[in-house]
């Protein structure tokens, strides 16, 4: 009988430490500390975890990442030199990185695989990837991507939990966690840390940790270090109960910084300029410099545009090459005046969106000239003049300038003439 009641009441603590509640029968305890976060505390029997939500559309949050020089610290200390008011531990480690780790850009110089290939990683506009880095633990990372961590194993990947893990084998038994992942649409960054190891709280298996992670939207999911390492801290304060009580000295961190009044596209036009005077009818280059002062990059391809406008036409340009946050780029316009005089320009900065981005458009005059007169084609020179020659009982023959034997023969009769004439006028003696 006290082998019976001892192995019932056993196998009830243990489902009770083990048990991990629906959504419909937890007790949660929900905050939003900051704007684009919202912090879920799960408690109840066996169960003592935290989820962080971070809305990754919002201009006013970012991620950062540990840059190599400051590895090695607890949680808390990279919080306050970080500026973050959230913070977790991250890559798991041993004699340098496991797995692709990077922050600020700068890649980590010390890293091992040993199976942490599942990465994620996000940019400076809060753009995420989840990436396979089996054939890349060292880099590079990819385009936009400044901050990167990698765990093991893929807790999930493109919505679907493998279940079936070789490794570490601590996943099939329960431990503290800390997982991070990102929604479908790659819009919403998952942070879960998950306390264990102390009576009545053991931790999570794999398993329930997917459960979790998938009841908040997860997609591609990572498991990062847990065990002793796993800490959260928020707003300078430490969260979750450490399983050694106290914060562990960790590799990489991923934290969440914020920028109050930030947003996505921002500028201020601090240029403009155009030829000292166009021709009416004819292309001519006038061009726009503003500075980006939003978060994301701008692009010929993705950015703010410059309206440019004469009053009656209006022409559009994306920048000429990529203008990163705090830069200034050049708008060039070819633009054609129909009329000429002075001309009155209007520019302004336009979001993707349609929106305004200054609260005036800028206005510059352009003297335009009317285009020159057309001039007649010069007037041909006169033909030279036709002299008849001839050749006397050889046929006429007429070539310009140049007299032949019959003009000589005419000459010579002409002469002739004139002297009898003068002999007939002669007085006889």
């Amino acid at each position: 009988m006290y082998d019976t009641r001892w192995r019932a009441g056993a196998w009830a603590v243990m489902m009770a430490m083990t048990a991990v509640p629906s959504a419909a029968s937890a007790v949660d305890r929900w905050t939003s500390p900051h704007p684009g976060i919202r912090h879920l505390h799960r408690v109840r029997p066996g169960v003592d975890l935290h989820v962080v939500l971070v809305d990754l559309a919002s201009p006013e949050v970012s991620v950062v990442a540990t840059r190599p020089e400051d590895r090695f610290t607890t949680t808390s200390e990279f919080a306050r030199r970080y500026d973050a008011v959230v913070a977790v531990n991250a890559n798991f480690w041993g004699r340098g990185s496991c797995g692709l780790a990077a922050g600020g850009g700068e890649v980590y110089p010390r890293i091992y695989e040993d199976g942490c290939i599942a990465t994620l990683g996000v940019g400076p506009g809060n753009d995420a990837v989840a990436l396979d880095t089996s054939a890349s633990p060292h880099g590079p990372l990819p385009a936009m991507i400044t901050e990167a961590w990698s765990g093991k194993p893929w807790l999930m990947r493109g919505g679907q939990a493998p279940r079936n893990w070789v490794r570490p084998q601590h996943l099939y038994r329960p431990n503290p966690r800390t997982a991070a992942a990102l929604s479908a649409d790659h819009r919403t960054m998952i942070l879960l840390s998950a306390d264990g190891r102390r009576p009545g709280v053991p931790g999570l298996t794999g398993f329930q940790l997917v459960d979790v992670l998938r009841e908040f939207g997860a997609h591609d999911a990572i498991n990062l270090d847990g065990g002793g390492s796993t800490t959260l801290v928020m707003d300078s304060h430490l969260i979750n109960r450490p399983s050694d009580r106290h914060e562990r000295s960790v590799i990489t961190h991923l934290g969440i910084r914020l920028r109050p009044g930030a947003v996505w596209y921002a500028g201020q036009i601090t240029g403009r300029g155009a030829p000292e005077s166009v021709t009416a009818g004819q292309s001519s280059k006038v061009w726009v410099e503003a500075r980006n002062t939003g978060r994301r990059a701008w692009s010929a391809e993705q950015g703010p545009t410059v309206e440019l406008t004469d009053g009656g036409r209006t022409w559009t340009a994306r920048p000429t090459g990529e203008v990163p946050p705090g830069e200034v780029g050049r708008f060039e316009v070819s633009w054609e005046p129909r009329s000429f005089g002075n001309t009155s320009l209007r520019a302004r900065l336009v979001t993707p969106e349609g929106g305004l981005l200054v609260d005036e458009p800028i206005r510059f005059d352009v003297a335009v000239r009317a285009p020159a007169a057309p001039t007649a084609p010069a007037a041909a020179p006169p033909p030279a003049p036709q002299v008849m020659t001839a050749s006397m009982g050889f046929g006429c023959n007429a070539q310009p300038g140049h007299p032949s034997g019959l003009a000589w023969g005419v000459l010579g009769m002409f002469g002739s003439l004139v002297a009898a004439l003068r002999r007939r006028r002669r007085p006889t003696a």
